[in-house]
């Protein structure tokens, strides 16, 4: 991955977020359970500040690298969801 990071746009801290996203969206994430670069606990503290639904994986910090099908199937879930509850606000307009 350090082959094709680039320096962060200076422009990036230029911008004040009025309201993070995940206070008006369903939110998902996924603990990575050996993490050596944050805690799993500080990354559970996140995931229940923000009201995510959490999923476990026995993995280190690239999780989307050591374990591809379960980053896969939470995105694969979520978006699922996501198109459910659009689905029945949508029929109940």
């Amino acid at each position: 991955m350090f082959a094709v990071q680039q320096p962060m746009a200076g422009s990036a801290f230029e911008y004040v977020m009025v309201e993070p996203a995940w206070k008006s969206l369903a939110s998902w994430y996924l603990v990575a359970q050996d993490d050596q670069a944050l805690p799993p606990d500080a990354q559970r503290f996140f995931a229940n500040r923000m009201g995510a639904t959490t999923v476990e994986a026995k993995s280190n910090h690239l999780a989307m690298v050591s374990h591809p099908d379960e980053v896969v199937r939470l995105i694969k879930t979520a978006a699922e969801k996501v198109q459910r509850t659009e689905t029945l606000a949508s029929a109940s307009r």
